[in-house]
């Protein structure tokens, strides 16, 4: 008999099924999986046309500089450390010949002809090095244009940037197929339509 207490009751236990929260972790993973699956090659592409558009950005510069060069000297750098590296007398244009004591005077008044350091030893892009010189011409000169190279270039990288310089189909950017991968690309700095009277 029971006299005007509580009654004691025994908790009762709550049970969760075993590994009921495992398959939700397993779903979870393998939808980020799927996503970062799908997402990767985006992101690859797009970090490859952002490298292209860097190197891009850069041979513009250079093609400026030889468009000023050539206004100002009555002639084109035969090396691309030319823009911005003081000229002296064994320098050579894009003809192969010597400058003179008056192109190094003019030079000096008017240089630098980039705004981007310039190296003997060429100048990296995001892409690869652009080789310091420029192939020459022969002379006398026809109006041919001028190209600055990029040597070790992967086949990639250079698709890519003849599609974000050219769409794909103008000529500014060449190129050779690539052979282990590589291949040297050459980027015309000035068309024949804007050397002047067959300048070197």
């Amino acid at each position: 008999m029971h006299l005007g207490g509580s009654q004691e009751t025994t908790p009762q236990r709550r049970t969760h099924p075993r590994g009921y929260a495992l398959p939700w972790i397993i779903l979870t993973v393998a939808i980020i999986a799927a996503i970062a699956a799908f997402v990767a090659p985006a992101l690859t592409t797009l970090d490859d046309r952002t490298r292209a558009s860097n190197s891009a950005t850069q041979l513009r510069l250079i093609a400026a500089g030889f468009v000023q060069f050539g206004v100002a000297l009555n002639q084109y750098p035969g090396r691309v450390s030319q823009l911005a590296l003081p000229l002296t007398t064994s320098d050579k244009n894009t003809c192969g010949q010597n400058m003179s004591n008056g192109d190094v005077t003019t030079w000096a008044a008017n240089a630098p002809f980039a705004p981007i350091y310039t190296s003997t030893n060429g100048m990296w892009t995001d892409i690869g090095r652009i080789r310091d010189s420029v192939p020459f011409r022969s002379y006398p000169p026809v109006k041919t244009p001028i190209y600055v190279e990029l040597p070790g270039v992967s086949g990639e990288d250079a698709a890519m940037l003849k599609n974000v310089v050219d769409n794909g189909t103008g000529d500014t950017v060449s190129f050779a197929a690539a052979v282990n991968d590589t291949t040297t690309v050459r980027y015309r700095v000035l068309s024949s339509g804007i050397i002047v009277n067959n300048r070197c």
